[in-house]
């Protein structure tokens, strides 16, 4: 493994597209021991049924694909790997649901058109599928529409296969929210104060600080930003400039 999915020069690759954090989760990595994930599981996958309980049967894997690096998310281990007890159920592990027919060896990764239940993260369209409310908690967005009766199921899917509703990972969610949020108050009281004052420059430039500041927080390497992005979209009826100033 060492050579292979945990060398080194692999890990710094994926550490390089979006950060150090969990592809799936956006859990911080640093201090972690990050995994490799197959997307689609190399040695096996285990079968659930449509309320997520596994039904004891195992599929051949995705092994010629064991090497394809577009198969590659860098996850943390509670992503990663299944923890069941009284308190937590999650991870993804061997499971991989699909609706219909499987790829077959020797399909091409870039060819392989199963219809996928889990969310991809490198799939934009995936990710805009998922909202997280202010306590942290995960479901289907249906901020600009109404989601589909199998996009609802492939989120709930992706909240178990991921474990995405673990507690402690929801309340760090919520207190990134917050932030956020408090964030954007202390904007608005640059707004305000620089529209309704004539020729106020400090306003001006305190604001335009702010607004640099939201957008790092809000960069694509930063930990949680799926969720800080919903705390955004939940204020715009708030702060009607946030569109303005090419935070959203």
């Amino acid at each position: 493994r060492k050579s292979t999915w945990g060398d080194p020069a692999c890990l710094k690759a994926l550490r390089n597209v979006v950060g150090n954090k969990c592809w799936y989760s956006e859990v911080p990595l640093e201090g972690a021991d990050p995994n490799v994930d197959h997307f689609h599981p190399k040695g096996r996958v285990k079968v659930i049924d449509e309320k997520f309980e596994p039904t004891g049967e195992t599929l051949s894997g995705y092994w010629w694909w064991g090497f394809e690096w577009r198969n590659f998310r860098l996850a943390a281990m509670h992503a990663n790997q299944r923890r069941v007890d009284e308190e937590t159920n999650g991870g993804k592990a061997d499971y991989f649901p699909v609706l219909g027919a499987r790829a077959v060896e020797p399909t091409d990764y870039s060819l392989c058109i199963e219809q996928i239940i889990p969310l991809d993260p490198c799939s934009i369209s995936d990710v805009a599928l998922l909202w997280f409310d202010p306590n942290g908690v995960p479901s289907c967005s249906s901020w600009r529409a109404k989601p589909s009766d199998a996009e609802i199921f492939r989120v709930k899917a992706s909240i178990w296969l991921y474990h995405l509703d673990k507690g402690e990972i929801k309340d760090k969610r919520r207190f990134h929210m917050e932030q956020i949020y408090l964030d954007l108050k202390n904007a608005n009281t640059h707004y305000v104060l620089w529209k309704t004052i004539p020729n106020n420059q400090i306003s001006k430039n305190s604001f335009d600080t702010s607004i640099a500041t939201l957008k790092l927080k809000l960069a694509d390497s930063s930990d949680f930003v799926s969720a800080k992005k919903c705390a955004l979209r939940a204020a715009t009826a708030e702060f009607e400039w946030i569109f303005d100033f090419g935070l959203l």
